[in-house]
């Protein structure tokens, strides 16, 4: 029901898209990317919004930590435990509300998940279709040595933006990896739309440090 409801639609709308792009470029890999670019772009008024809030819990989370830095020194056991947690619900924070700074990249999973059914029907057509360096993308690139190297690069990007953008690493590490487990063996038509993502994603996040 939600893939009926959320999904199909909007894989309806890439496809149509996707063809649109192929008729002016007449190649299947520069279509996923600019399919990508243009995805991230319709998007980019969501990611601010979801940026700004990943930066206000940051903000107060670094106070809060001040306040409870101050607990324990004072406190213990389940005496700070109880101030902690009056602290947290007097300024309506959860530890759970560092998964704000994830926001960007969980804004671009309904869109992945129609671009993966949306690959999947237009398989038969990139079935040994090369792009650059990539021989078939509907394999996985074999580009270095042996080893797949679009979801390398695909990992290292989001790390570097995580790393730059949040100071909620660990969850970004985890999601980065899990990821790079999940999508290493997936078509490079696939990781070519996800990469372009990141890297989108990236220059984005260095654009705003730039301008402050």
């Amino acid at each position: 029901m939600l893939y009926d409801i959320f999904i199909f639609p909007l894989e309806g709308l890439l496809s149509l898209l996707l063809d649109f792009l192929y008729s002016l470029t007449h190649s299947f890999g520069l279509a996923i990317i600019l399919l990508s670019l243009c995805v991230n772009l319709f998007l980019l008024k969501l990611f601010f919004i979801a940026d700004r809030a990943a930066l206000d819990n940051e903000n107060k989370k670094q106070r809060l930590d001040i306040k409870i830095a101050e607990f324990k020194r004072v406190f213990k056991g389940w005496e700070r435990y109880a101030y902690i947690r009056t602290l947290y619900r007097q300024n309506h924070y959860h530890p759970i509300h560092a998964l704000k700074a994830l926001f960007g990249l969980i804004l671009q999973i309904p869109f992945f998940l129609a671009v993966l059914n949306l690959l999947e029907f237009h398989s038969p057509q990139i079935y040994h279709l090369s792009f650059w360096l990539i021989e078939d993308l509907s394999k996985p690139d074999s580009l270095l040595f042996g080893f797949n190297l679009l979801p390398l690069l695909m990992s290292v990007l989001t790390l570097w933006n995580v790393f730059i953008s949040s100071k909620s690493r660990l969850q970004g590490v985890i999601i980065t990896l899990l990821f790079l487990i999940l999508l290493y063996k997936m078509p490079s038509a696939l990781l070519l739309y996800w990469t372009t993502s990141m890297a989108f994603a990236l220059l984005k996040t260095l654009i705003l440090r730039v301008q402050k």
